[in-house]
């Protein structure tokens, strides 16, 4: 999965401010030029993900237009604690599964 979140940014068909996977589900903030279709875009990265790694993925996604840096950074910090919501980590940094490296000190401070 890691080379598809670096592929897509580097095609600059998408740009990850923060990738979190989660057991059983993902979170991101993507962004994406403006003459792309956000649905096609992930589309093929789940296609190109599932053959890469053979994860069965779920129809749809769920996505939220951010209109701030304050509901950027709302949901940026959403996102770091959604492991410690899930008791899997005591601290969003000591979460492993972060693209990228979200783990600095603004994770904790989230």
């Amino acid at each position: 999965m890691t080379t598809a979140i670096e592929h897509y940014p580097s095609t600059e068909k998408m740009w990850t401010s923060i990738f979190l996977a989660m057991p059983d589900h993902l979170h991101a903030l993507l962004s994406f030029p403006c003459d792309v279709r956000i649905e096609a875009v992930l589309r093929d990265w789940k296609r190109y993900v599932a053959k890469q790694t053979g994860i069965v993925w779920q129809d749809g996604f769920f996505d939220h237009r951010l209109r701030s840096n304050k509901s950027r950074e709302e949901k940026a910090a959403y996102i770091r604690l959604n492991p410690v919501r899930a008791g899997l980590a005591s601290e969003p940094f000591q979460w492993n599964f972060v693209w990228p490296d979200c783990n600095a000190a603004s994770a904790r401070s989230g």
